[in-house]
């Protein structure tokens, strides 16, 4: 009689779809906040590559080339000055990429998210302000050397040479780069945020990057070389193929979780 009338169990109810339910205001929120990041960084590294390509066909190569750098300097200087804001342009573009990843990339790893922001936010940036500088103080070197000793004289020559030659400046800020760039695909790497195919190539491409700085120093190469050129190719065309896929794919939210998602992964 007893096992008759017996009543059956109450079903238990799972904990993990209302903490699914719970959980997904947050996923949407961080899915617009990963998408957003990366569309805006994307747009930034874009805007820093274009911006560096004509300084360089404005400014840079006429200038460099030039048998009197003063003399093409005092001649044209709104190219002059064009060539140190579009110089400008690129820095800060550059620099805020890291800004704007900071709050995804710290979720991996805070101590490389830190470094990341510091190297290519702070210190690159002010690498290209003095190269911006430098340029912006051919202009009015040219005229003070114009009104005195001229600027063909060998005191204006060996002048305007080494301010444009600014090779040295060009390794510290391809180092500086390099660095930022290592921390920065390590975290994709880890994170998964894009495909790792992508990371993995910026962190092969770095190396060859790298080893173009003493050559060039050292004149094996020259810094305008076809070989300082392909050397410098795999990783400019990989940070192109990056932005475009932040902007056309965005990241992967999932990849990255929160402190939500690791306090509630023993429940699932």
């Amino acid at each position: 009689m007893s096992a008759v009338h017996a009543r059956p169990a109450a079903p238990v109810a799972s904990p993990a779809r209302p903490s699914t339910l719970e959980d997904r205001p947050a996923r949407r929120g961080r899915i617009r906040e990963h998408r957003v990041a990366a569309t805006t960084a994307g747009i930034l590294y874009i805007t820093g590559t274009v911006a560096g390509v004509l300084g360089k066909v404005i400014t840079y190569f006429p200038v460099h080339n030039a048998d009197d750098p003063f003399a093409y300097a005092a001649e044209h200087s709104g190219a002059v000055v064009t060539g140190a804001l579009l110089v400008l342009v690129m820095g800060l573009s550059l620099a805020f990429v890291p800004v704007v990843l900071f709050p995804v990339l710290r979720r991996e790893n805070e101590v490389l998210a830190t470094g990341y922001l510091i190297i290519r936010g702070a210190v690159e940036t002010a690498c290209y302000v003095i190269l911006a500088i430098a340029w912006l103080l051919l202009v009015p070197l040219g005229e003070a050397m114009s009104a005195g000793a001229g600027t063909a004289s060998p005191t204006g020559m060996r002048l305007g040479t080494l301010v444009v030659d600014s090779d040295g400046a060009s390794a510290v800020l391809s180092v500086v780069f390099c660095l930022g760039g290592v921390m920065f695909y390590a975290l994709l790497y880890r994170s998964r945020i894009v495909p790792r195919w992508i990371a993995v190539w910026g962190l092969v491409a770095i190396p060859f990057y790298v080893a173009a700085v003493p050559l060039v120093m050292y004149g094996v190469i020259g810094g305008n070389s076809s070989e300082s050129t392909l050397m410098d190719l795999p990783l400019a065309v990989q940070e192109v193929v990056l932005a475009v896929w932040m902007i056309a794919r965005g990241f992967r939210p999932a990849a990255v979780p929160t402190r939500s998602d690791v306090a509630g992964g023993g429940e699932r």
